[in-house]
């Protein structure tokens, strides 16, 4: 896939760092992918409180917490626009699906790379 590492790996520990702060307590994480035939997309889903739709609209702004600032989560609320910025830079995507009491799916989505090993068909 088209990647810098170094740029995937700080998105990763970004986004399950996020999936652990805001779950619940026995809450569960997991990591999923779906291979497409020109992209690959990983999942980091939760079992947390979830968001509501103007929370979502809000997600990557930068300094933003949506109304957890009083919480005892610490953060500055760029993370996720960092990720953003970042997934970008490479040419992917990213996106997240969430429902209130149930937990939310952050994904990113990066293009594959065209098989340049096999000779004429």
């Amino acid at each position: 896939m088209h990647a810098d590492i170094t740029r995937l790996k700080q998105i990763m520990i970004k986004l399950l760092s996020n999936t652990v702060k805001y779950n619940k307590v026995g809450g569960t994480v997991v990591i999923d992918y779906a291979l497409n035939q020109n992209s690959l997309r990983i999942c980091v889903i939760d079992t947390g409180l979830g968001m509501m739709a103007e929370q979502l609209a809000q997600l990557f702004q930068p300094f933003n917490r949506l109304g957890r600032q009083a919480n005892i989560e610490e953060g500055t609320g760029i993370g996720l626009m960092v990720c953003k910025r970042l997934i970008e830079l490479m040419n992917g995507k990213i996106g997240v699906k969430s429902t209130v009491g149930i937990g939310s799916e952050f994904w990113i989505e990066l293009d594959l790379m065209a098989d340049t090993t096999q000779g004429p068909a």
